[in-house]
């Protein structure tokens, strides 16, 4: 009997053992830390400068598309992003009648559209640190001269802290990636974009700028609630009052038959799909500016061109 037990403590021994020895073996893995969010510090700068664009530019080529684009996500390939620019030429090749950008100059040159420029830097030739911020004017009363001489005031839609920082080298600038907030015309119909991962660049003096880019992302909800409607709304406009477009368009996208263009018919067309599909992961899963982390294609890429002459506008706190 005492053999017998001396057997079992023996054995209950080594099962204790050899649990320990597994346990060992398969450590329990521990809680991996979140990443901290990098922050962007803003550079104290010197004068400040205030501009008007007198040119808003559409990408309605295929070189304009590629002359507009921007590495909005900062891949390691430095593509040129701007989806925005295909659908564009697509609509145009289909519809070569399409006045998209003469249109928009009308709402420009009339004061309709109003976009702001404030540049803060120490020296405008060559300076690390420039501040670089895009607002939206209010529509003015009297047609802009844009001659330097035109004060306008801020839109109250516009956010106010978000600049885009960059630098200046031999007067060129380049900065990013901010936010800024974009109101268009297209086909008529007014519309209004946040856009996320901005990057800004520009040829810069006292008297203005050329060669503007301005490029960034627009949310899939804001792309399909707002863009994407608006352009449907543009070309059953054009249907209703010009026949000889009327018909190339209706030919392409209307898939119904029922001679009115709707967002689902654009997002299904098969001349479109690729163009209307968002390009860019802008936003991890938390839904915070986090370029490449969770895979997920989120954003559709904008890019515009753009020139400015010195203006005058208040903006609060400055």
């Amino acid at each position: 009997m005492k053999i017998k037990n001396v057997f079992a403590l023996n054995t209950i021994l080594a099962i204790v053992l050899l649990l320990a020895s597994c346990s060992t073996l398969k450590p329990t893995p521990t809680a991996q830390p979140e990443p901290t969010p990098t922050v962007v510090m803003i550079p104290v700068t010197g004068a400040q400068y205030q501009f008007v664009t007198n040119k808003l530019l559409l990408p309605v080529t295929r070189t304009l598309t590629q002359d507009f684009g921007l590495n909005i996500d900062n891949d390691d390939r430095q593509n040129t992003d701007n989806k925005f620019g295909d659908l564009l030429t697509l609509l145009t090749s289909v519809a070569p009648q399409l006045e998209l950008q003469s249109t928009l100059d009308q709402a420009v040159d009339n004061g309709q559209l109003v976009t702001l420029h404030m540049v803060k830097a120490d020296d405008f030739l060559n300076d690390p640190s420039v501040l670089w911020s895009v607002y939206l004017g209010q529509r003015t009363q009297a047609v802009p001269a844009f001659d330097g001489s035109d004060q306008f005031t801020l839109d109250s839609a516009t956010p106010l802290d978000s600049p885009i920082v960059g630098s200046l080298t031999n007067g060129h600038f380049t900065g990013g990636p901010g936010a800024a907030r974009v109101r268009m015309l297209l086909l008529g119909q007014q519309v209004e974009v946040d856009l996320i991962g901005v990057r800004l660049e520009a040829d810069i003096s006292a008297a203005g700028c050329v060669n503007g880019k301005l490029g960034g992302g627009v949310t899939v909800e804001e792309f399909r609630n707002r863009l994407l409607p608006a352009i449907a709304d543009g070309l059953n406009q054009v249907i209703a009052v010009n026949n000889s477009v009327a018909t190339p368009i209706l030919q392409a996208f209307d898939s119904n038959k029922d001679k009115v263009i709707t967002v689902e018919e654009l997002e299904k067309n098969p001349v479109l799909m690729i163009a209307v599909s968002p390009d860019l992961d802008l936003l991890d899963e938390s839904n915070t500016f986090n370029p490449g982390q969770d895979g997920v294609k989120d954003s559709y890429s904008i890019g515009l061109g753009f020139t400015c002459i010195p203006a005058s506008f208040i903006v609060a706190g400055e």
